[in-house]
């Protein structure tokens, strides 16, 4: 089994480098890291932050390395004021914020833009959180988007408008490509913020996600 992890900034993949003695593979254009653990094989990349970067990068995880599924790990802001920092989002689908109007987006982006999310990876997300006893996550939409929500007003818009819990800027590109090649995916981010411009616990909360990220390897 191949499996692919993609995280858009380098605290989103340090620590995997770290966990899996991963190595830097030499490539002209992306930042990637290759190992072992078990009987798996293990590429883990650094997209670059936003939609292009993370659906590209996607896309050549596929197109080169064949991998059989793709788990995005990082942090998000949340969009609900039940959703607390430290909590954990395991996407249920992947939907665009700024994909408008949305009439386009219904037959522009698979799923009419409500990319589902693969049921396997969900369960074994939620068996990892109970192996570690994690009991702060929800399975829910993530929307993403390009731009940082720094402000109330701009955070409840895009919760009125998809219904997602969280947002973040390369989960629904990455679900997107996945789904357009049919490989299973998975995006599980845990809170850093409240996408207001104020406190961020992205490092942190970063962190807290490949440790999961690392207990769903370890299930499948």
């Amino acid at each position: 089994m191949i499996i692919g992890v993609i995280g858009a900034f380098d605290e989103e993949v340090e620590k995997f480098i770290e966990m899996f003695s991963l190595e830097l593979k030499e490539d002209k254009i992306w930042t990637i890291y290759t190992g072992k653990f078990q009987d798996k094989k293990l590429v883990v990349c650094r997209s670059g932050i936003g939609k292009v970067n993370s659906g590209a990068m996607t896309q050549y995880l596929i197109s080169n390395y064949h991998v059989d599924l793709i788990i995005n790990s990082g942090c998000a802001g949340s969009l609900l004021s039940k959703v607390k920092i430290m909590d954990v989002i395991i996407s249920s689908y992947v939907t665009y914020h700024d994909f408008l109007p949305s009439r386009i987006m219904e037959y522009s982006v698979p799923e009419q833009g409500k990319v589902q999310a693969s049921t396997k990876l969900i369960h074994l997300a939620e068996q990892a959180l109970d192996n570690l006893e994690v009991t702060n996550y929800f399975v829910a939409p993530i929307a993403s988007g390009d731009s940082f929500v720094t402000d109330s007003t701009m955070r409840d818009n895009i919760y009125e408008a998809t219904g997602a819990y969280a947002v973040d800027m390369e989960s629904a590109s990455i679900g997107h490509i996945a789904k357009l090649n049919s490989i299973p995916f998975l995006s599980l981010r845990t809170i850093s913020d409240f996408s207001d411009g104020e406190e961020d616990f992205e490092v942190i909360a970063a962190y807290k996600s490949s440790q999961l990220v690392k207990e769903i390897i370890q299930l499948l």
